[in-house]
């Protein structure tokens, strides 16, 4: 009986220490959830817009970080822009929320130098075949982990 009442005592501890570690929701380091890309196959000369979901528990995000990826199988010259680094506007530290991307065709979308023609692509050409690693960084340096965005295609003329 005593075993039982030792055992008992000590579960009930175990689970209070375990609830009492997990009570925040958040953690120092941000968290980033693409949660739409409009459009998912970029007409020429249109813009790309990538939303995301955010929490941080000290809500006071700083940068966003986007590195362009080319999953094109033929290797290609790239055009030499694959990076991009944004400061967040000021806003009230929030500790969730959304944030908006809004990306150029020629200057933020576009990847390989010269498509070749390729039969029944849009326009005639190959198409870019593009995703995007995405990562929050906060005012004290906490990064999130890196999120990747769903393949985007993006449509080419030479």
């Amino acid at each position: 009986m005593q075993k039982l009442v030792l055992y008992s005592t000590l579960a009930f501890s175990l689970a209070l220490i375990v609830f009492a570690c997990s009570k925040d929701k958040y953690q120092d380091k941000p968290t980033v959830e693409v949660t739409s890309i409009n459009p998912g196959q970029v007409p020429l000369n249109s813009p790309l817009e990538i939303k995301m979901q955010f929490t941080d528990k000290q809500g006071d995000l700083d940068s966003i970080f986007l590195h362009k990826l080319r999953l094109n199988s033929k290797a290609k010259p790239l055009i030499p822009n694959n990076d991009f680094k944004y400061k967040l506007p000021t806003f009230p530290d929030k500790t969730k929320g959304e944030i908006k991307v809004t990306l150029q065709y020629a200057l933020d979308v576009v990847s390989a130098q010269k498509p070749d023609a390729q039969a029944g692509a849009p326009n005639g050409y190959e198409p870019d075949t593009i995703a995007f690693q995405i990562v929050l960084k906060d005012k004290k340096g906490h990064t999130s982990d890196t999120t990747v965005t769903d393949k985007i295609v993006v449509e080419r003329v030479p």
